[in-house]
């Protein structure tokens, strides 16, 4: 009797030594009331030692459920080329796609697999941008390997398997990119992550440096006096630089500032080719965080939001020939005013290369991102600005 009592008591008191820590220790009771969610990583290729990792470490720190392989499975994992994500159809159930995409980018496999798993516990996409936090996802650095959760999301997932939080709202599709929970734009996206030494600050609106002194930006921007090159910072940082002249495109919004003088800053390559349709790109720029004009006032620091090409058909008025159509992520993300002749980027080989011109939306709406947005195809007027600048960088 004195020996159970004594075992009881050592077992409360290293459960709370351990929850001190951030730990929780399953004890018999607790146990018999967590939940068992079955996964099938099968499929998962070599990424199932991720998943296995991610649900121990969901193990580790939540009582209320647990995470085992085996079948018949409520969680099937796959793997395919596109982004992370989940389709959840119930609390403890659903789909999950390891995409090759971030993996390609650098970012954390088992931190990707965590956050997954969290989706399929209940939790939404937090884009906060901070390592710290488990369901920020891409929103944090791609440096980031953080795969545990805080212990308010730990938290909040033994309230939802106890019963004690409505579970009714947790069913959908989560992808890595998405930033609808992130502020409101670029519209919906998050402050610039890198300091882009070819990123340019034009008087109310943003460019591209192309060569040491040349930039791109939208034809419809004014012409300034001079620019900032070089600082995601608008007021500060970087090199201020005057403008000697302007050259028009003419026949899509595209427009060339000369510099007066040269920067040391790396320029952004121009591809011979935007990409297909599906093409992973960045957009970046000061416009409005608000999707509506005069709603605020342009980010200090600049904004970036991940998004991909999609069927010119999606956008109206396009001239498919010169210019690109952009998805709008989850219906309410996107450039806006500000951001106008601002960089659209994608990687080639680990190099950020400019392949678009922020222009205008594609759906003839004045509130933005409610629609995908038009870009100047900067790849398909290669020759015509290696002309203009005599000669592009090799």
């Amino acid at each position: 009797m004195i020996r159970r009592q004594l075992l009881r008591a050592a077992t409360v008191a290293l459960a709370a030594a351990l929850a001190a820590t951030g730990l929780q220790v399953a004890t018999a009771a607790s146990a018999s009331a967590a939940r068992t969610v079955y996964y099938d990583a099968s499929r998962a290729g070599e990424f199932r030692t991720n998943f296995d990792q991610a649900a121990q470490i969901w193990n580790s720190r939540v009582s209320n459920v647990r995470l085992v392989p085996g079948t018949p499975a409520s969680v099937t994992i796959l793997v395919d080329d596109g982004w992370p994500r989940a389709q959840v159809t119930g609390l403890g159930s659903g789909r999950i796609w390891m995409g090759w995409q971030a993996v390609n980018q650098g970012y954390h496999r088992t931190r990707i697999a965590s956050h997954e798993f969290g989706h399929i516990l209940g939790l939404p996409d937090l884009r906060t941008g901070l390592c710290s936090d488990l369901m920020s996802g891409s929103s944090a650095p791609v440096s980031c390997t953080n795969a545990n959760p805080t212990t308010t999301e730990a938290n909040r997932v033994n309230q939802l398997f106890a019963g004690s939080l409505r579970a009714s709202a947790v069913t959908g599709t989560y992808t890595w990119t998405e930033d609808a929970d992130f502020g409101t734009f670029v519209v919906g996206g998050r402050p610039a992550t890198e300091n882009y030494p070819w990123l340019v600050y034009t008087s109310g609106c943003t460019g591209t440096l192309i060569k040491s002194n040349w930039v791109v930006t939208a034809k419809h921007c004014s012409t300034p006096s001079s620019v900032r090159v070089g600082s995601v910072n608008r007021s500060s940082g970087g090199t201020v630089v005057g403008v000697s002249r302007a050259v028009n495109h003419p026949t899509i919004d595209v427009k060339l500032f000369q510099l007066s003088s040269s920067v040391s800053y790396a320029p952004a390559p121009i591809p011979t080719s935007s990409g297909a349709v599906g093409t992973a790109t960045r957009i970046i720029g000061w416009g409005l965080t608000c999707p509506v004009r005069g709603c605020g006032t342009a980010p200090t620091t600049a904004y970036e939001l991940d998004t991909s090409i999609v069927a010119d058909s999606r956008c109206s008025g396009i001239n498919a020939t010169y210019e690109i159509c952009t998805n709008n992520p989850n219906g309410n993300s996107g450039a806006c005013y500000g951001d106008s002749g601002g960089p659209q980027v994608r990687r080639i080989n680990g190099v950020w290369n400019v392949i678009g011109a922020t222009s205008r939306a594609g759906n003839n709406n004045a509130t933005c991102a409610t629609g995908p947005s038009i870009y100047g195809d900067l790849s398909s007027i290669r020759s015509w600005i290696n002309t203009q600048v005599g000669g592009l960088p090799a």
